[in-house]
């Protein structure tokens, strides 16, 4: 998986499927409680004050992969220059899929593991 930041995480639906309308009532409201939860995870574990949740749906919306997914950033002050440079990073981002910029599954799943523990909590 190619994210923005150490600290982007990637939510997909359990089905895959190439745009957001696609996607059922149910499946919509599963996508947006998951990235709800993920969100107070990866901005508490990275010390964030804020999120920027991203989805470019349709390629004229700066989609590259053919499936829904939802980026969510956790946000502080200063992390980029202009708030809003966080969509144009996204949009060169998404169009940079080279292989060798990915990160391994050992990474991924190391990375998983250490926000595992709050997903446990309560």
């Amino acid at each position: 998986a190619l994210t923005l930041a150490p600290s982007d995480v990637l939510v997909c639906p359990l089905r895959p499927v190439e745009r957001f309308r696609d996607l059922c009532p149910e499946e919509v409201a599963d996508l947006f409680r998951t990235a709800q939860r993920v969100g107070n995870v990866v901005e508490k574990h990275f010390c964030g004050t804020s999120l920027t949740f991203s989805i470019q749906d349709g390629p004229e919306a700066g989609q590259t992969v053919k499936h829904v997914h939802v980026h969510v950033l956790p946000r502080r002050a200063g992390d980029f220059s202009r708030n809003d440079d966080v969509y144009e990073e996204l949009q060169r981002h998404d169009k940079d899929d080279s292989p060798d910029k990915w990160r391994t599954e050992e990474e991924m799943a190391a990375e998983a593991e250490i926000l595992k523990k709050y997903f446990q909590e309560n």
